[in-house]
């Protein structure tokens, strides 16, 4: 049986960590590589096939030039024929967002993910491609924002799943068991590793929901002790390369035959992130039956205010909180309360501007 063909649509480090990931798999035989800088995606791709070659694996890697500013950016991707897109876009990378002197919650720079991500759903859905879209670029509220305005990813990367192994390690320490054998399944919006993967005790969390056990014995309450140890964290560049294993478990928990349980942010219409039953490539929500999906959503939702959003509308409209109206005041000097996938483009310029 032929393995799928996975395309990665943009290059930044992300893709790139996830791209070296995927090549030292045997997930895909074909691995796509397009770039609008052509030697880029060469020397990128040229880049996996030698470490991957090296680790004994030998998938057929390609460099393609696409450009999503490009009229022919369709017809290429309708000749490609990808099983998966990954993609996760910026106009400026989020290590270099933070301003001088403000202190801007980071909901204020969606406008400089959303703005590209909008222009890759339109070309992606003017292909008419039947392809699975990872959208990876803030996709707790993009990916909601695309879907709740018309075609969107299916869903994205990282976040939620990533305190999952904290948790295990940290519980597997405290019974004297194997991590694997630790069950867990959490309901958690992008703000909320910020607060548990970090150098200082959290005191307060942003809403949540969840529950671990051990051979069917529950066992949360030493999970909710191990989420709120000190865990020093790099959050700069390294910080990618657990997010590129975030997306490789889920890579190869879609392209299974046998269903595996991950942790997916960014499904469809719903902000943040929840657990997932995952294989032969569809996923459904598996929630305890405890908790109810009205009870996941309304904790995701009440955690946007600790990214600096009040609330998405149901027409994929962003309203920031108070404090993030005040931060762009200070660094855009205007009025600006909302985000839409109309107003992304100029909001991203301004933001540049500013932040350049």
């Amino acid at each position: 049986m032929n393995k799928p063909c996975l395309l990665f649509i943009s290059m930044g480090e992300l893709a790139t960590h996830l791209l070296e990931a995927v090549a030292r798999s045997d997930i895909f035989d074909t691995i796509v590589v397009a770039s609008r800088d052509l030697k880029k995606a060469k020397k990128r791709a040229n880049n996996a096939v030698l470490g991957a070659g090296i680790e004994g694996f030998f998938p057929r890697i390609i460099a393609e030039k696409l450009d999503v500013h490009s009229n022919d950016f369709s017809t290429k991707l309708r000749e490609m024929k990808p099983d998966f897109i990954f993609s996760a876009p910026s106009l400026l990378p989020w290590w270099k967002l933070a301003p001088d002197g403000i202190d801007m919650p980071f909901a204020a720079y969606t406008a400089l993910h959303l703005s590209l991500m909008q222009k890759f759903r339109n070309r992606i859905a003017e292909s008419g491609v039947n392809s699975i879209w990872i959208g990876a670029s803030f996709p707790d509220v993009i990916n909601a924002m695309l879907n709740r305005t018309g075609f969107g990813p299916d869903f994205g990367i990282g976040n939620v799943q990533e305190p999952i192994a904290k948790i295990q390690i940290g519980v597997s320490r405290a019974l004297n068991c194997l991590p694997n054998n630790v069950e867990v399944k959490l309901v958690a919006q992008h703000a909320f590793e910020y607060f548990v993967l970090n150098d200082r005790e959290p005191g307060k969390l942003p809403p949540y929901l969840l529950k671990a056990t051990v051979s069917d014995k529950d066992v949360t309450t030493i999970a909710e002790d191990v989420l709120r140890e000190v865990f020093p964290f790099p959050y700069d560049l390294h910080f990618n390369r657990v997010t590129a294993s975030s997306g490789l478990v889920a890579l190869h928990a879609l392209t299974g035959e046998t269903e595996r349980s991950i942790h997916l942010p960014g499904i469809g219409t719903l902000i943040g992130g929840y657990p997932v039953r995952a294989g032969n490539s569809c996923i459904t929500i598996d929630l305890p039956n405890e908790w109810s999906l009205e009870q996941a959503i309304a904790v995701n939702e009440a955690s946007l205010k600790w990214d600096g959003i009040d609330e998405v509308s149901q027409d994929g409209t962003i309203v920031f909180t108070v404090e993030t109206q005040k931060a762009l005041r200070k660094l855009l000097g205007k009025n600006i309360e909302t985000l839409s996938t109309e107003t992304a483009q100029d909001q991203a310029n301004e933001l540049l501007h500013a932040l350049s």
